[in-house]
């Protein structure tokens, strides 16, 4: 499940910033909070906190997607930085609301983020 989730959040982190020209790290922040608000039902608190985490995340992914070098080259630290949202991300969500996320939110945000590439 764990290398599951890693490869769903490494392949919406590539299309999320393969869009980089539409979308920039403030965007991608809000639309991530606001999808998980309105599929997780979260509380005040953990609104505020996903937000916080969201622009951070989306701030050390446009840095890095800024950086000289290949995708493949930055597969590793793209990698770390999954492994670290996701670590900050079991503290603010209950485990329900980390199943729904995993299993039913971050896909539906992959199609989306599909959807903005094409256009």
């Amino acid at each position: 499940m764990k290398s599951k989730l890693l490869g769903l959040a490494l392949l919406l982190f590539v299309l999320q910033w393969g869009n980089a020209q539409k979308m920039d790290a403030q965007e991608m922040a809000d639309y991530q909070t606001g999808t998980m608000i309105e599929q997780l039902n979260l509380s005040k608190e953990q609104q505020d906190k996903v937000a916080e985490l969201n622009l951070k995340y989306s701030q050390k992914q446009a840095a890095l997607m800024n950086q000289e070098g290949s995708m493949l080259s930055k597969m590793s630290d793209m990698k770390k930085i999954a492994e670290d949202k996701k670590a900050e991300l079991d503290t603010i969500l209950s485990k329900a609301q980390m199943e729904k996320f995993e299993n039913d939110v971050a896909p539906k945000m992959r199609k989306e983020m599909r959807k903005k590439m094409r256009a």
